[in-house]
């Protein structure tokens, strides 16, 4: 049994990526050769689990993933998800102490800077929050590689568990026309567009993929 197959029979009825989404990730990593992984936002690792299983299939590469360190509290949590079907080697999970930016940030500063071929955009939907972390993500892609973004039209206004305590407590700072707007969709079609991304949207998924662009050699010599 494939290292895919494994993850659907042991956990697909885990929230939130279901089979459909899976395996056009697959796809899209496998078509694209793409090894050096990144995810922002795992909730209880069940994406990371199949990026890993694409991994451990083709027999090379890594995922960084990062969520908040709320995470822990998830039953299961991510390490429960990877180490039942063995893809624990192909998973480094980061705990962020409150947001994503910040380890990002920390990794922008390091030398050699870590390059990605890949980020699975997915977490904090909000225009501050998506919009710096497209940025910053940005600074360690390679030429050629890919940002996918969730939720395109995700709001505060519309997500039900914004209406919850927690989530109003949350939002509270928040004016009205920003909880109506779409964070995601501001990012995919104003940042995107704004660093020469060539885009593309998969509407049944809510799903934008963003391309960075290969630079074009010089028409010149020295």
């Amino acid at each position: 049994m494939s290292a895919f197959d494994r993850v659907t029979e042991t956990w697909g009825d885990l929230k939130y990526m279901n089979l459909a989404r899976a395996k056009y990730l697959r796809e899209l990593i496998v078509t694209n050769d793409m090894q050096d992984l990144l995810e922002l936002g795992f909730y209880k690792g069940k994406s990371s689990a199949y990026m890993a299983a694409v991994l451990e299939d083709l027999g090379r590469g890594h995922l960084t993933t990062m969520d908040r360190g709320s995470a822990r509290g998830h039953e299961p949590e991510i390490n429960e998800v990877l180490t039942t079907v063995g893809l624990e080697h192909r998973v480094t999970p980061i705990f962020a102490h409150r947001s994503f930016t910040w380890e990002l940030g920390r990794m922008v500063e390091q030398n050699p800077r870590p390059q990605f071929d890949f980020c699975y955009l997915d977490g904090g939907h909000t225009w501050d929050v998506t919009g710096f972390g497209f940025l910053l993500v940005d600074m360690m892609l390679k030429p050629g590689g890919i940002i996918l973004l969730d939720d395109l039209d995700w709001s505060i206004a519309g997500s039900p568990q914004a209406k919850t305590p927690g989530g109003q407590a949350t939002y509270q700072a928040y004016s009205d026309d920003e909880k109506a707007a779409k964070g995601v969709r501001m990012t995919f079609e104003h940042i995107a567009d704004h660093l020469g991304y060539d885009v593309e949207e998969v509407p049944k998924f809510q799903w934008g993929i963003a391309r960075k662009r290969v630079p074009k050699k010089g028409l010149f010599r020295r």
